[in-house]
């Protein structure tokens, strides 16, 4: 289910202490203090995908003349994860400045790509859902929030709280597998 931007804000607001503003972002009431909620929002969203858990998107494109130019995706890209054809293979590509150079002629090419989120307005959606929860941006926007007004030491507290949920929904959780014995 895609997290509503305004249900974050509302969510960041109660957290730092202003139920007024939880009440006129859930009724997604605009105010200077809640464009500051956003921008906040939009700090965390754009904090989360760029240095702790990368927004993914796939995408099949043409390539023309080797070269597959980065206009032709959907978002901006920040780093190319993969490029494979059609059928499945690698194929070996390098990025240049304004394409991805993939040898060869015209052809079809399936790109994973990691992306920064769009910039987002009160009425917006989320570009995250699942493993990033809308309290762990809450916990991020709340912070941001009580940092722009002083509120220091609330601030850090939040901090802590959104580092902590960002490391627990970026764990990688393997399963536990006992190896096989070997008697000699």
């Amino acid at each position: 289910m895609p997290i509503q931007v305004k249900d974050v804000i509302a969510t960041a607001a109660g957290l730092a202490g202003r139920e007024d503003l939880a009440q006129a972002a859930a009724e997604a009431r605009e105010s200077e203090e809640i464009d500051v909620l956003v921008r906040c929002f939009n700090l965390v969203e754009n904090e989360v995908a760029l240095d702790h858990i990368p927004l993914k998107k796939r995408e099949t494109v043409s390539a023309e003349d080797g070269k597959i130019a980065y206009a032709k995706l959907s978002e901006a890209p920040i780093d190319i994860l993969s490029v494979r054809s059609t059928s499945g293979m690698d194929i070996p590509f390098e990025l240049l400045p304004d394409a991805i150079g993939i040898g060869g002629g015209a052809g079809e090419a399936e790109i994973v790509y990691a992306f920064a989120p769009r910039k987002k307005e009160l009425g917006g959606t989320s570009d995250y859902s699942g493993k990033v929860s809308e309290r762990l941006l809450a916990m991020g926007a709340a912070a941001e929030f009580l940092l722009a007004q002083g509120r220091y030491e609330e601030a850090a507290a939040f901090e802590k709280r959104f580092r902590d949920a960002v490391r627990a929904a970026n764990i990688v959780r393997h399963k536990l597998a006992v190896r096989a014995r070997r008697w000699a």
